[in-house]
């Protein structure tokens, strides 16, 4: 019963869009497109097309809920006509569906060759056998640093990284004509703006919080306090035995956290929707949030909109860090064609080509190193990009995961009053409980 919680926690991580970080999903069911070499057929079944001459085919799963399937989906047909191989894309709608495939999969057999997902849930992957590892070979220096960070466990790549995505904050500059230049500059516009009537209290920098928090989005403000999940290493990976929640630093992020509550900078029960909608009407001057709201809000507020980095507070000795992201594609130990898609992962998607145009489809920043310096000539994408570099990897431990969730928890606690103090210690208390589980 343990490994099974602890294998379907590991899926959801590979497969949702990073902590539901893009709102809501559809609750349509899967489909599927499959072709050999001829035009693309999509319904609620697989299908029906001619087997390739060779007979091979190349199973892959992507989120329908974005458009990451929407680019993968040509690319893979163009290369399954030019190798004389059928290639199969099957969507699903949101992370949760395809982590209930997966995981029933692992004893069906029902696993795709390739898999595309958010990184975070490696450790968990790897320590319960769903993933081989993935050489890089010579394209290693090609990707972004942080991206290979991403999709590295236990010294081994477990994954081809192409997207990497941090929040930010952006800015309405009829609101905030300048980025600010700490966390007080843009606490001290937002109160002005609430006392004048343009701002609703709770909306001073919309965000989301919700009933389960949301740690992902609350990062930068956390560790411009001091706050951490795990400490990293030099080589990037993360310290299991150095866990900061409940330590210092958090107690003096949830302390800030619950003044700026009271302050109306925040609120408890701000969801994605509302601090969204807040933002596009002009009723909020800043927002924090990932590269997947530019297109909306381009639509809504034109050139009034701007990418800054999240500041970190005048008093601090510490960098605001976002959380980063690595969108990769993996291939399950279970994969039925391994070498197709090794051969996929190598010839066909380890290329600029490749990388150019599934940003073209889904502009998250590349991953790959030629495709983001074309992709940053783009303000907006630069903007997120160069935030990013002070940012950390979400990390892909098992140990991790208890940490977003107890960490989300207490974030709402802390904002509907409890003590800050308090609360916190006893959540470092339930992760530390819990992952002993894991050893």
């Amino acid at each position: 019963m343990h490994l099974k919680k602890t294998r379907l926690a590991a899926l959801a991580g590979l497969v949702a869009v990073t902590l539901s970080a893009c709102g809501g999903s559809s609750t349509a069911g899967s489909s599927s497109t499959s072709a050999a070499g001829g035009a693309a057929a999509s319904g609620s079944e697989a299908a029906s097309a001619p087997a390739a001459a060779s007979g091979a085919e190349l199973i892959v799963w992507a989120d329908n809920s974005a458009n990451t399937a929407k680019a993968i989906e040509p690319l893979c047909l163009k290369w399954a006509a030019e190798n004389g191989v059928t290639c199969t894309i099957k969507k699903f709608n949101g992370g949760g569906e395809m982590a209930d495939a997966l995981l029933n999969g692992q004893s069906t057999g029902d696993v795709p060759d390739v898999i595309e997902g958010a990184h975070n849930g490696i450790g968990s992957a790897v320590k319960n056998g769903i993933l081989t590892p993935i050489d890089l070979a010579s394209n290693k220096d090609k990707f972004l640093p942080a991206a290979i960070q991403g999709v590295t466990y236990d010294g081994s790549t477990w994954g081809v990284p192409w997207a990497v995505e941090n929040v930010a904050l952006l800015t309405n500059k009829d609101l905030a004509p300048s980025c600010p230049a700490t966390l007080d500059d843009a606490v001290a516009n937002a109160k002005s703006l609430i006392a004048a009537g343009t701002v609703t209290s709770g909306l001073g920098i919309a965000m989301q919080i919700g009933e389960a928090g949301d740690s992902y989005h609350w990062n930068p403000l956390y560790t411009a306090d001091g706050g951490y999940g795990f400490k990293q290493n030099p080589d990037g990976s993360f310290d299991a035995s150095d866990m900061g929640v409940g330590k210092e630093g958090s107690i003096a992020a949830a302390t800030r956290f619950q003044q700026l509550i009271n302050e109306g900078i925040f609120g408890a029960s701000v969801s994605y929707d509302i601090a969204r909608e807040a933002f596009a009407s002009g009723k909020s001057p800043y927002f924090i949030t990932g590269p997947w709201q530019i297109p909306d809000q381009k639509a809504a507020l034109g050139d009034k909109l701007m990418v800054c980095p999240v500041p970190t507070w005048a008093d601090s000795t510490y960098e605001s860090q976002p959380y980063l992201g690595v969108r990769t594609f993996m291939q399950p130990a279970k994969a039925k064609n391994a070498a197709l898609a090794s051969t996929f992962l190598n010839d066909e998607v380890m290329t600029t080509e490749f990388m150019d145009a599934m940003y073209a489809v889904d502009p998250r920043p590349p991953a790959w190193i030629e495709s983001y310096e074309k992709a940053a000539t783009d303000p907006f994408v630069k903007g997120f990009g160069e935030y990013g570099k002070q940012g950390i990897p979400m990390p892909s431990i098992p140990q991790n995961d208890a940490v977003l969730a107890e960490l989300g928890l207490a974030q709402y606690k802390v904002a509907t009053g409890a003590d800050p103090a308090a609360t916190m210690v006893a959540a470092g208390e339930s992760i530390t409980k819990q992952n002993a589980a894991l050893n």
